[in-house]
């Protein structure tokens, strides 16, 4: 069994002895039998991707050679520290850009007309200049990217990368 994404269309695609069995959008669950695998991708990579036996067991599957996510399996197995530190690391500059760019991204929704008609503005008590803001968008962009690669996701600590929608 393969699972090939198309983020793009945001679908994935069971094959069976590179035959196409099911095609379906994301998240999604196809259906093995008793057993099923679980599919979810989010913005920069997979999020999820399980095969969950019928007693309630759930396997992570290896990602296919050549993907980044087996590019960053096979850092995690050759180099652990390495992995780990740049693991913590993801979550320490989504965290800090979290704690400072969320009071500033409240100051610029609240003080959009439809918000401020009806409700009070709130004025953010950080005010960076604008480099300082890009660097930290594109340091969160490169940190959901290594969670995304390592099939790690939290609600609220990937807000920014993820997409307030989801």
């Amino acid at each position: 069994m393969t699972i090939d994404i198309d983020h793009a269309s945001a679908r994935a695609s069971l094959f069976s002895n590179n035959r196409l069995v099911q095609t379906a959008g994301m998240p999604t669950k196809f259906q093995l039998g008793s057993d099923s695998i679980e599919v979810v991708a989010g913005k920069y990579g997979m999020q999820r991707i399980h095969l969950v036996r019928a007693n309630g067991s759930e396997t992570l599957l290896d990602p296919a050679p050549g993907t980044p996510e087996h590019w960053r399996a096979r850092l995690d197995r050759r180099h652990p520290k390495a992995a780990r530190v740049l693991a913590a690391s993801a979550v320490v500059v989504l965290t800090i850009d979290l704690i400072l760019l969320a009071p500033q991204l409240l100051q610029l929704v609240t003080h959009l007309p439809i918000w401020a008609d009806h409700f009070a503005s709130f004025t953010s008590p950080i005010d960076l200049p604008v480099r300082l803001n890009t660097a930290l968008a594109l340091a969160a962009g490169l940190a959901g990217v290594e969670r995304a690669l390592t099939f790690r996701h939290h609600r609220l600590l990937d807000i920014e990368t993820d997409g307030i929608d989801r």
